[in-house]
């Protein structure tokens, strides 16, 4: 079951029956909507009369700040017709950097403001004077505004470094989630009490228009879509050994109803209740031809991942997906996939699509793991090699004896020795593996002819 069609029945490619249609904003688009939703409110503010400008520019400041932080509900990677084409990592990326942004207007916004023709009657606590410049609020917009500006900060600090909370991911998510609710209501209050400009209908409509979109955007997180998947549980058909502490996950729905996605795409996958917090992405190794069984690599490095192996089957299984844009294209072009560790799930996937469409576009695979042991697969990759139109480039941090592939790590040289010499241009490329190695991996490919618009990385 998709998000955008519970039924399954997307719109099948052109000659791949099963792909559901592309969804999602172009990044172009979206970059777009996001400005002129953003920067609406300044459009929508009718200027005060005899207001000093430095006022205009704290008040313009603490606008945006609002708009930019209610549209970030928008940028949590969930949302299917967000980041369906540009991609989850993108997206979120894109949060954490409109939130560093939004950061800094808050906190330029109250001391922009000049102190001439001030009101300190409000001005009550015990630290104050009556000698500091005051904003002339009174106490219930003062105070939100003081708390929102706290809590925000807070957000963004523990975000940067989680290890600050002292708690796992799951709770650290729901704390976020509700703090950013809680942050919104101050805000709200705030902008509604503080200034003149809200209280026009315009400017009133639009903050209600998206302080809905936010606020529907948790409830569908927490609420909805944990319901709809209640309704809609999987089962743990078997767990299988794939490489060294790596295993394949396989989950069939109980309802018959396959979800419908494309290679290479993603899901959050819950080993519990609907409505648990414990969700971790994984990405689909299985092609859709398989449906409605769907499978995941797993590999062993956290409090979850340790015990996959021990998975019974018939476990309970829920699905929130598919997301990501890591999909190969829907006519053959010569392809270059570039992964590491468990990076090679979602590889995998496209390879086996590959296979069940008898695709023969030309493929060269670029695959690193610590020893020989670690890589995922490796028997079906050797067996994909003699059925598709594809070379294989093992590489391994520790060779034993008697190995005969690569040694080292992949870096722009051993990508140069590997890659087709011609026609670079022409060539996708996909890199899956850790962040820092994606992204040294794509600068390379690009220095060696590959062009950046060709290249696809994470989900």
């Amino acid at each position: 079951m998709s998000a955008d069609d519970p039924a399954g029945r997307n719109s099948a490619v052109p000659g791949r029956p099963g792909w559901p249609a592309r969804v999602g904003l172009r990044a172009p688009t979206g970059a777009l909507l996001y400005a002129v939703l953003a920067l609406l409110p300044l459009a929508l503010a009718v200027p005060l009369q005899d207001r000093p400008v430095m006022d205009e520019v704290a008040t313009s400041l603490g606008l945006v700040a609002f708009a930019v932080a209610l549209l970030e509900f928008a940028l949590s990677g969930r949302f299917r017709r967000v980041s369906g084409r540009i991609g989850v990592d993108r997206t979120l990326r894109v949060h954490r950097v409109v939130a560093y942004t939004m950061v800094g207007l808050i906190a330029l916004h109250p001391f922009l403001y000049t102190d001439s023709d001030v009101d300190r009657r409000f001005a009550t606590a015990p630290w104050f004077t009556g000698t500091e410049p005051s904003l002339g609020l009174a106490p219930l917009p003062l105070w939100t505004g003081v708390a929102a500006w706290m809590l925000v900060a807070a957000l963004v600090i523990t975000a940067i470094d989680r290890t600050l909370l002292s708690c796992r991911y799951e709770v650290w998510r729901r704390l976020h989630a509700g703090g950013a609710g809680l942050a919104t209501a101050l805000v709200a209050v705030h902008v509604f009490t503080a200034g003149g400009y809200s209280g026009d209908l315009p400017m009133a409509g639009y903050w209600a228009a998206l302080l809905a979109g936010a606020g529907g955007s948790l409830v569908y997180g927490y609420l909805l879509q944990p319901w709809r998947q209640a309704g809609h549980p999987y089962a743990v058909t078997r767990v299988d050994r794939v490489g060294a502490e790596s295993w394949e996950v396989r989950l069939r729905p109980q309802d018959g109803r396959g979800l419908a996605f494309r290679p290479g795409q993603f899901a959050w996958v819950k080993l519990s209740g609907a409505f648990a917090g414990a969700e971790h992405p994984f990405s689909i190794s299985t092609p859709p031809e398989d449906a409605p069984e769907i499978g995941f690599v797993i590999k062993e490095k956290g409090d979850f991942t340790n015990a996959i192996g021990r998975v019974e089957p018939g476990t309970p299984a829920y699905l929130d997906g598919p997301h990501g844009h890591f999909v190969p294209d829907e006519v053959p072009v010569p392809t270059v996939y570039v992964a590491a560790g468990t990076g090679i799930g979602p590889v995998l996937g496209h390879l086996r699509a590959f296979r069940a469409a008898g695709d023969r576009r030309a493929i060269t695979l670029i695959y690193a793991a610590e020893t020989p042991e670690a890589l995922v697969c490796r028997q079906e990759l050797a067996d994909l090699a003699g059925t598709l139109n594809l070379t294989c480039h093992f590489v391994v941090h520790a060779a034993p004896a008697g190995w005969t592939g690569h040694v080292g790590r992949i870096d722009r040289d051993l990508l140069d020795a590997c890659l087709p010499a011609s026609n670079r241009k022409a060539h996708r490329a996909f890199v899956c593996g850790p962040p820092a190695m994606m992204a040294s991996l794509a600068r390379a490919l690009r220095r060696l002819g590959v062009p950046r618009g060709r290249i696809v990385t994470g989900s």
